[in-house]
């Protein structure tokens, strides 16, 4: 919410009084949330049939479905800024160039294989990533720094992909 936030606003001295504004209004909700909900959820005096907590979390779902109603009500409102050259959007044909140019480079070396001695190695394909194949040095389509972001959003996937599972065990202990 913080960056599509920032993108509404078309003044740049008018974006430091947004955030400003965005987390006083983030931590009074906090507050808000924090205080209602467990004053919902109090445990009452007979604890055997308790249907408190489920009033605290009803009370979190309905303002949960409110904000997104608000969200999308307000929608042709919002100014609209088109993504452009997003790693995430280039990713999967990055891949798909990758794995076409390592394949053709594949057959390339094999039938250059077949007429040299079997003992020599290419050290420059053998130190290449595999990302590196769709390179424009290595005949691929993409430049250095395409190459590079979707290298370091492939290891920020891993990290991220590896936290549900860490949460997923650290919520049953």
């Amino acid at each position: 919410m913080a960056v599509f936030g920032a993108d509404q606003i078309e003044e740049t001295k008018m974006a430091s009084r947004y955030f400003e504004k965005y987390y006083v209004a983030v931590n009074i909700g906090a507050t808000i949330a924090t205080l209602s909900i467990s004053l919902a959820q109090s445990d009452s005096a007979d604890q055997t049939n308790s249907i408190d907590y489920f009033y605290g979390y009803l009370i979190a779902i309905i303002m949960l479905i409110g904000a997104a109603l608000l969200f999308i009500v307000g929608y042709r409102y919002y100014i609209h800024i088109p993504p452009s050259e997003t790693i995430i959007l280039k990713y999967i044909p990055i891949i798909i160039n990758a794995f076409q140019t390592r394949h053709r480079t594949q057959q390339d070396s094999s039938l250059r294989n077949s007429s040299i001695q079997e003992g020599m190695i290419n050290i420059n394909e053998q130190s290449l990533s595999f990302l590196d194949y769709a390179n424009l040095v290595n005949n691929g389509k993409y430049n250095d720094r395409i190459i590079n972001d979707a290298k370091s959003f492939q290891r920020a996937l891993i990290v991220f992909l590896l936290l549900i599972p860490y949460w997923i065990i650290y919520y049953q202990v």
